[in-house]
């Protein structure tokens, strides 16, 4: 019998005894039983009337004797270890706390959120917001939307088109027709009139009716989106010089790649349009640093650079004088307190790989202009800090995450790494290995 069983009704028989047991107590005439012991002939004890004798002395030391039995018992028996850590990834949420592994690197102090930065339409200008919800897929309305060559249906990217940061994006409230009351997604052509309006939250039966969900291409996968209209196209043609197409991401889920895939997270989570992963974190204390090893080179083509030229979606102060100890996350969690509506939103997230860079970083945000040598001549020199898959070839900034559970999420919000690890791998490393 399982020793847990045995012990649960050795308790309630005991417990059931004890009753019986004060009872008896609470009955017996200790004046009789004592007068009873006083007149007990222990040479004839044969002939003792039984019937005059009171049980109740007999039965408290029974249950003093069942105490100390229970007791040597409980020490006798080998305590059953405990099970281990779960292989699967639950979102733990508040109820995942910090861990401290002897041979990985120290657990840095709590650091906070400075800025949050969404980019709605992949590859063109993001903006920053106060607070805004997180969820599994990422920020909200983080890269929901790309643009797409009709005529191959793929997409396009900043990577070959540095043109694309001068389209602009915001949310802005509709004040006429269908679109009255609503929020918005207003796309403008940087230093034009041109700008279009589309809903920043379309329902489903407003895409099928005003959409055509079809097949585009990212990264040489295939995914489904919702196609505009060529009246809402017209700007971005022109724009391009080229038939291209605004879409928005289709119902059939996209997953997270790299170390984010199944085979190496454990879990399957999807997301919208972002290159490979639900989130970018990245520390100001490490563009500082970036800008400080930039400005001694002495370049004067090289002006300092802006967290927003590696897009990230949130943004913590980290430590100055420990700069890209980020690298080091494996598990942290914010916690936004939002006193007005008596909220605390704790979030868990997973560290699970660093971002390998392209150029993108080269092209200034608001000119469009790419230098031809920094920083990526720089982050080559000192951050190729991962012999993972292609990040072997590439330097690292910032950190790629996903996130656990969901909640709000405001500037100001708290930042603690829950566990570190030196093992990150680009494309190579299983999470619950880190």
């Amino acid at each position: 019998m399982d020793i847990n069983v045995l012990m649960m009704n050795s308790i309630r028989t005991f417990a059931e005894g004890g009753r019986a047991v004060l009872e008896d107590i609470r009955s017996a005439d200790y004046h009789a039983l004592w007068h009873s012991i006083r007149h007990m002939d222990i040479k004839n004890v044969k002939n003792i009337d039984w019937s005059d004798f009171n049980y109740g002395f007999v039965l408290i030391g029974t249950v003093f004797i069942g105490f100390i039995t229970m007791a040597i018992v409980a020490n006798l028996t080998p305590t059953l270890e405990a099970p281990g850590p779960r292989k699967d990834n639950w979102a733990l949420g508040a109820g995942s706390e910090a861990k401290h592994n002897e041979d990985a690197p120290p657990i840095p102090p709590p650091t906070e959120v400075v800025s949050l930065r969404i980019y709605p339409i992949k590859s063109c200008r993001g903006f920053e917001i106060d607070s805004t919800r997180l969820r599994k897929t990422g920020l909200t309305l983080d890269r929901n939307w790309m643009f797409i060559d009709k005529a191959d249906r793929k997409f396009l990217t900043i990577r070959s088109d540095p043109s694309m940061t001068l389209i602009d994006t915001t949310i802005i409230e509709g004040t006429e027709g269908e679109q009255k009351g609503q929020q918005l997604l207003e796309i403008s052509i940087h230093g034009t009139d041109s700008r279009v309006s589309v809903l920043a939250f379309p329902s489903k039966q407003w895409l099928e009716l005003n959409t055509t969900l079809g097949t585009v291409e990212i990264w040489e996968a295939d995914t489904d989106a919702y196609e505009y209209s060529a009246e809402i196209n017209k700007v971005f043609c022109d724009y391009f010089h080229k038939d291209v197409a605004l879409v928005y991401k289709g119902p059939t889920a996209r997953m997270v790649a790299v170390n984010g895939r199944k085979e190496l997270y454990g879990t399957e989570t999807p997301h919208h349009f972002a290159d490979v992963m639900s989130l970018q974190i990245a520390s100001e204390a490490s563009i500082k640093d970036l800008n400080r090893r930039l400005k001694n080179k002495s370049d004067g083509t090289v002006t300092p650079l802006t967290i927003e030229r590696f897009r990230p979606n949130i943004i913590v102060r980290g430590r100055d004088d420990h700069p890209w100890e980020e690298d080091t996350w494996k598990r942290i969690r914010i916690t936004t307190t939002l006193p007005a509506e008596e909220a605390l939103y704790k979030i868990d997230l997973d560290a699970v790989a660093r971002c390998a860079r392209c150029q993108v970083p080269n092209v200034n945000p608001d000119t469009a202009e790419k230098h031809a040598k920094e920083p990526w001549d720089e982050l080559m020199r000192f951050r190729r800090v991962d012999t993972g898959g292609v990040a072997k070839y590439k330097p690292c900034f910032g950190m790629l995450c996903i996130p656990k559970n969901e909640g709000k999420i405001k500037v100001g919000a708290r930042l603690e790494v829950l566990e570190t690890t030196d093992k990150h791998l680009y494309n190579t490393a299983k999470f619950d290995e880190l």
